[in-house]
């Protein structure tokens, strides 16, 4: 390169030096380059110059989390005088929009108290063309929300958290949305919240959080179209120790994911769920009930034909054990079923696992996340073994390919329960146990050790099975 050429480019620098390029990209291009940033770091963008000053209240979602924003460490200090910063920089930020659209607005904080102010929040981005409300708040002692907020024929997805009061206006409709999360509310009886889901047309994700004090006795959800449903249910205080009786009602015939973990209710009604293809079930007689253990068993039971198309299904402990008290053992035929997730069956001594091996004729993956003995110390007894079938089931000869074993303790009924799968499992891929973690504490590593060999001079069935054993 020649001499002038050179001389020309540094000029061409110098003119570039001090110019602030990026600044003077139009504002949308700006506005979409903060909405990439969390809201906390659009903010700090306002020390840049004058045009980003108030910039970052434009972009089109607004999430505040208190938090992240002034503990992200975890540690408090001056926490009165933070929540007051927090707040206003809450009010600031929706006064700059002055009416703006907003996509979505999400606010976190355990710390306020002043609802009027959430109130006010809340009744001003819906009149935005709002699609998104997410809101994680400690209210306390209790807060009603806005009648508008059930109104709202933009919002796509509804996240509440926190004691706030749900009573559902007599003109309550929301036709566009898709997605709602409720955790630890109040609603004022039975009919509002079936009024609510079904004031939701086109809901498809339904997640519901429910606490002690939420003042419902019959839970129904009637949505057809819905996808995905997610009930819990575990008071921990003692105010259901003489509850009122409890039930669930779902009528969802499109539903393909159901998370069921309920520890009050006494009677389940579902319709038929045909495109269910997964199902986690954890469910408990309530304490103090007048329901003795076979009846409410037999009620558990009468639930599992309304999951029997299901591809993914998880039994807890809690819910084995619910099973194994009703002796009928009609357990349906689960011909879709590839990967079964059990808990420990801690009471029954797995009685009921040759019905569930039988009626999975497609099983390919079995896994026993909570080990196949509870144990919380090595002087806990372990109930013997039920027999397994002499006539091994077409599962477990012809589809099973993947075993896992958590919290394995090395006792024989382990040790006689595995030989039997890896005896008869002849397309078996891969055999993962996972030790118990306190196996150091109580000094069984060569007690394991010798299990692991004893389990490697067994007759294997698979020739090409791997056997990752972990301790």
């Amino acid at each position: 390169m020649s001499d002038c050429e050179n001389e020309k480019r540094l000029k061409k620098c110098d003119s570039f030096q001090g110019e602030d390029k990026i600044s003077n990209l139009p504002e949308a291009v700006l506005c979409h380059i903060l909405s990439l940033l969390s809201t906390k770091e659009a903010v700090r963008t306002s020390i840049l110059g004058t045009k980003w000053k108030d910039l970052w209240a434009v972009i089109p979602n607004l999430e505040f989390d208190f938090k992240s924003m002034y503990h992200p460490h975890g540690i408090y200090s001056d926490s009165k005088e933070k929540l007051n910063k927090f707040m206003n920089f809450v009010e600031r930020g929706l006064i700059l929009r002055d009416g703006l659209n907003i996509q979505k607005f999400a606010i976190s904080c355990f710390e306020i108290y002043d609802f009027p102010y959430i109130y006010a929040w809340i009744s001003n981005v819906i009149t935005c063309n709002i699609q998104e409300i997410d809101i994680q708040l400690s209210v306390h002692p209790y807060a009603q929300l806005p009648w508008s907020l059930l109104t709202c024929r933009t919002l796509v997805t509804l996240k509440l958290s926190g004691r706030f009061v749900l009573n559902v206006p007599s003109s309550i409709h929301l036709p566009s949305l898709k997605i709602l999360h409720l955790r630890s509310l109040i609603y004022l009886d039975d009919v509002s919240i079936e009024k609510l889901f079904s004031s939701c047309p086109v809901l498809k994700d339904l997640n519901v959080v429910r606490s002690d004090w939420d003042n419902v006795r019959s839970f129904t959800v009637s949505v057809p179209l819905l996808r995905r449903l997610s009930l819990r249910f575990d008071p921990v205080g003692l105010e259901f120790i003489n509850s009122h009786w409890h039930k669930i009602t779902v009528n969802t015939p499109n539903l393909e994911y159901l998370k069921l973990h309920d520890h009050i209710s006494e009677a389940y009604v579902f319709s038929n769920l045909p495109h269910l293809v997964e199902a986690d079930i954890d469910v408990q007689r309530p304490r103090m009930s007048d329901v003795d253990s076979s009846t409410f068993a037999k009620r558990v039971h009468d639930l599992l034909p309304r999951i029997s198309n299901v591809k993914f299904l998880l039994l807890s402990t809690h819910a084995l054990q619910v099973l194994g008290y009703y002796h009928g053992y009609n357990i349906p035929k689960f011909h879709n079923l590839v990967h079964l997730k059990l808990g420990v069956d801690r009471y029954h001594a797995w009685r009921l696992l040759p019905n569930l091996l039988v009626n999975s004729p497609n099983l390919e993956v079995l896994l026993f996340e909570e080990g196949l003995v509870h144990v919380e110390n090595l002087d806990d007894y372990y109930p013997e073994f039920s027999s397994m079938l002499l006539e091994v089931p077409a599962c477990v000869v012809v589809h099973l390919k993947a075993i896992e074993i958590y919290k394995l303790v090395g006792t024989k009924d382990e040790l006689k329960l595995i030989q039997y799968f890896v005896k008869n499992a002849t397309v078996l891929e891969k055999l993962t146990i996972r030790c118990h973690c306190l196996n150091v504490v109580w000094n069984i590593r060569d007690k394991l050790l010798t299990f692991r060999d004893e389990l490697r001079k067994s007759s294997w069935g698979s020739s090409s099975c791997q056997l990752k054993f972990i301790i």
